[in-house]
């Protein structure tokens, strides 16, 4: 006989959720565990879109003045 194979999916583990809130994002435990998942999720796209942006400009060497004048002057052309 071949035995039924159940695959049981895996607990989530939600330190991973506290650990991001208390370090990224500087929420204390109590307020990350107040979250839903869909509002932890968009904070933490925010929290990457700008830490995309700060490695961008310091790693251009750019001030965020220069960023928006360069930003301003792509969209003229439109």
């Amino acid at each position: 006989m071949i035995p039924d194979i159940i695959d049981e999916p895996e607990p989530i583990d939600f330190t991973w959720f506290y650990f991001i809130g208390k370090k990224k994002l500087n929420l204390s435990f109590h307020e990350t565990g107040r979250l839903t998942l869909k509002m932890f999720g968009i904070l933490y796209k925010h929290y990457k879109d700008d830490w995309d942006l700060e490695m961008k400009l310091r790693r251009s060497e750019t001030t965020y003045h220069q960023a928006y004048l360069q930003a301003q002057k792509d969209e003229e052309w439109l």
